[in-house]
């Protein structure tokens, strides 16, 4: 899709701009714990797929896409130690269009609205500089807001749990501030009903597996 590939240059283009500006920087940035926040653009990019049945029956070599987002993240944390911090993340609802593939290809199945809400624990690399790594792991809960109808009436999606993994690096360029970049993989499934306008209000259900990438950068301010 030609709007994954965009966030996905431009997420890579930002993350070795960064490296660089990391590799050359000679000067140690001394660690400050307690809060900190982060806040800036987030690129939400689905792989997804789904199973769908119609009147109890599923349709062969259905399937579903959704649109990808970017919307404003925002984040806050709690460094424990040079180490180890945990941070909640989370940003303004986006809302995506679902379209059917195979056999309803064509179809706009409706439109969600979302927020994905991320608590992770995250170890920090030791380094010297003020390039500074780390990877982690948490939660997601991916809340549902509203879905409005398409080729589906009284569309409705379940909000969900999943797992996250995640990996990324600050660029402190004082002591309280810098400039953070993260890749935030979140493995995630939902289900999906409403009525088919096609197939003369026939119910229709969904199983569909989300898995959505989700590349966050901006400001990070230490306290």
């Amino acid at each position: 899709m030609k709007r994954k590939g965009h966030m996905k240059r431009w997420a890579g283009a930002l993350a070795l701009a960064l490296i660089g500006l990391g590799a050359a920087g000679p000067a140690a940035a001394q660690t400050r714990l307690g809060w900190y926040t982060q806040i800036g653009p987030a690129g939400i990019g689905f792989s997804e797929s789904a199973k769908i049945s119609a009147g109890g029956s599923t349709i062969p070599g259905a399937s579903a896409t959704l649109s990808d987002n970017l919307t404003l993240g925002f984040g806050l944390g709690y460094r424990f130690s040079d180490a180890f911090s945990v941070i909640a993340i989370g940003g303004l609802p986006p809302t995506t269009t679902i379209k059917g593939t195979g056999p309803l290809t064509g179809i706009t199945v409706g439109k969600v609205t979302y927020g994905p809400l991320i608590v992770a624990a995250n170890y920090h690399i030791p380094t010297a500089g003020k390039f500074q790594p780390f990877v982690g792991a948490g939660v997601n809960y991916t809340m549902v807001f509203d879905a409005k109808d398409g080729g589906l009436t009284k569309l409705k999606a379940k909000s969900a749990f999943g797992a996250v993994l995640r990996v990324g690096f600050d660029y402190m360029v004082s002591d309280t501030d810098g400039l953070f970049f993260s890749a935030n993989k979140v493995f995630v499934n939902t289900s999906a009903t409403g009525n088919a306008v096609a197939l003369g209000g026939a119910p229709v259900s969904a199983k569909i597996t989300l898995d959505p990438l989700i590349l966050h950068a901006g400001w990070v301010h230490r306290f």
